[in-house]
């Protein structure tokens, strides 16, 4: 845009306008030039560090046909060692179904057996059998500093057959749910769209650190979310120690509302399971959540956050406030396999 406006002389009357935008353009120029170089070597730094971490990864699973004939289908992910070991995280697939897994890296192949698989993240953890004579891993930091909204963020795909390939965009949002789906704690939201074979590619932040696992699309917004690194170093340890992820049950259903005053949210106690631990405890439909465990309670967001990161079995300590007194109760969390659904309350309601 810039050479046809300094090759276009300007009319009579207009000069001065016209020069004045002129410069105003090539100053601009000036200061986006470096910008653009530096975001650049940001993109070229995460590629050649973490490239070679990056796999794609094929599984066969088979299933039954409208005639009971077996059918074998194929998917295709993308995926990233974490250890030195060989451990890959890369996107769900169910083990009861699959009757073969291998990576492919540089072309060739390796098998690869399933550590441990967990539906409602979208993630499972590999071991691969006999490893690449070379390969780079991307280290789990679980004590991240969150990013925030606006930051850079990039990510290493393998899409289809190709090699890895690098992406970036920003972070746009931190949500724990998308439209009726709830998620277990907050995920981040990204700028980048993610194609077929993208699910399960490692995405980092400008200091080149790993953030989170891509685990599902935004078609209509181009967008991703990503499990945090918080999140996803406790999901790894499950699936390494108890081949899935154990989850805690709060038979309570919460709600955000706004404060009297509209001027802020608060979190409130919408429905409690009749005869559950929660309901014998003493707590109340419409009591204001202030905190779990000492950390305060701003949102649905953070209430699922604290409750993800408990043990089935732990007690939380809830503070909430009715009328006007500050009440304290321990709950336990139950362990999902023993819990009864309500048809109104799952956990953290919406």
């Amino acid at each position: 845009m810039l050479i046809p406006l300094l090759n276009r002389a300007p009319k009579a009357g207009h000069s001065l306008v016209a020069i004045g935008s002129i410069f105003a353009l090539l100053q601009f120029a000036r200061a986006v030039d470096p910008a653009l170089s530096g975001l650049q070597t940001t993109i070229q730094k995460v590629y050649q560090e973490h490239s070679n971490a990056v796999v794609r990864v094929k599984v066969a699973t088979e299933k039954q046909t409208g005639s009971g004939e077996p059918k074998v289908v194929l998917r295709v992910f993308s995926g990233f060692f974490i250890s030195d070991k060989g451990q890959v995280l890369t996107s769900y697939m169910p083990p009861s179904e699959t009757t073969r897994v291998w990576i492919e890296q540089n072309g060739i192949s390796y098998l690869a057996d399933i550590l441990g698989a967990d539906a409602r993240t979208n993630i499972a953890l590999l071991q691969i059998i006999n490893l690449p004579k070379s390969f780079d891993f991307i280290e789990l930091v679980e004590n991240k500093t969150p990013q925030s909204v606006g930051s850079f963020a990039f990510a290493i795909t393998s899409p289809l057959d190709f090699d890895p390939t690098p992406k970036f965009g920003l972070v746009t949002g931190f949500e724990s749910h998308f439209a009726e789906v709830e998620f277990p704690f907050t995920y981040t939201r990204l700028s980048i769209p993610i194609g077929p074979a993208e699910g399960g590619s490692p995405a980092f932040d400008a200091d080149n650190e790993l953030i989170g696992i891509v685990m599902a699309t935004l078609p209509e917004v181009n967008s991703s979310y990503i499990i945090p690194t918080k999140a996803l170093s406790r999901i790894t340890n499950q699936l390494k120690e108890y081949q899935k992820v154990r989850y805690g049950v709060i038979p309570i259903a919460f709600e955000e509302k706004a404060d009297s005053y509209n001027q802020s949210k608060r979190v409130l106690i919408k429905s409690i399971v009749p005869g559950s631990p929660a309901d014998r405890s003493g707590l109340r439909p419409k009591d204001i959540l202030l905190s779990l465990d000492d950390t305060p309670a701003d949102s649905l967001n953070e209430v699922r956050n604290q409750i993800f990161i408990k043990n089935p079995g732990d007690f939380i300590l809830f503070k909430v406030k009715r009328d006007d007194k500050e009440l304290e109760f321990a709950i336990l969390l139950e362990p999902q396999e023993d819990h009864i659904q309500s048809t109104d309350t799952q956990g953290v309601s919406k």
